[in-house]
């Protein structure tokens, strides 16, 4: 199944765009990657988008390290002041050299 985006782009949806409980563990990697690597691969319009819907669907999400992030960072769509657990980081590794190598 693939998306259709604004500019008729078909693209692959995101597993958190079929999981909600994803939108943390992507959430968390995406951050570091950003905040700790300074190599973000995805774009500011994508992550605000993540973090807005993690923002609204909170109640509901059940992840093991929901507890990590802050909700209130959400609205302010950061997540600088996180701290990240190995296996995030070492994911968040794997997962830019696989967008990498899709390129």
């Amino acid at each position: 199944m693939k998306a259709q985006t604004a500019k008729t782009k078909w693209k692959e949806p995101k597993i958190y765009d079929k999981n909600s409980n994803m939108l943390v563990p992507y959430y968390l990697m995406y951050s570091y990657l950003y905040h700790e690597k300074d190599s973000p691969i995805v774009s500011d319009a994508e992550y605000d988008t993540i973090c807005k819907r993690l923002y609204n669907e909170w109640d509901t999400i059940e992840h093991y390290h929901k507890h990590i992030i802050d909700k209130e960072n959400l609205t302010a769509g950061t997540g600088y002041s996180l701290k990240y657990p190995t296996i995030v980081k070492d994911s968040a590794l794997l997962l830019k050299e696989k967008e990498s190598g899709k390129k």
